[in-house]
């Protein structure tokens, strides 16, 4: 049987990684060779993944395509060049979380 004291720091740390999540800004549509981390369905990036360990780095949404879906590429977005694909890429900015 699990405890409730033993689920309360995940659920705490769950939380808080929430609260953190930064913002993906849309910079201009390219390409950005690099090391994919992981993808995610949809025209857009998912908030839930642009977090301060990912700040800086770039979102690849492909939209047209029959299956629109975005990669993560551990490249900061600065960095990148080239590629042979087209995608609307984005930057994470991290925000800095506010206190009440």
């Amino acid at each position: 049987m699990l405890r409730l004291s033993a689920l309360l720091p995940a659920l705490l740390l769950a939380c808080g990684a929430a609260a953190q999540a930064g913002t993906w800004v849309a910079l201009d549509q390219g390409d950005c060779p690099g090391p994919q981390v992981i993808g995610s369905a949809g025209e857009l990036p998912d908030p839930d993944l642009c977090t301060p360990a990912f700040a800086g780095k770039t979102a690849l949404c492909f939209t047209q395509v029959c299956y629109p879906g975005c990669q993560y590429i551990d490249v900061p977005t600065t960095q990148c060049r080239g590629g042979a694909e087209m995608a609307n890429v984005y930057t994470c900015v991290a925000e800095t979380p506010t206190r009440p």
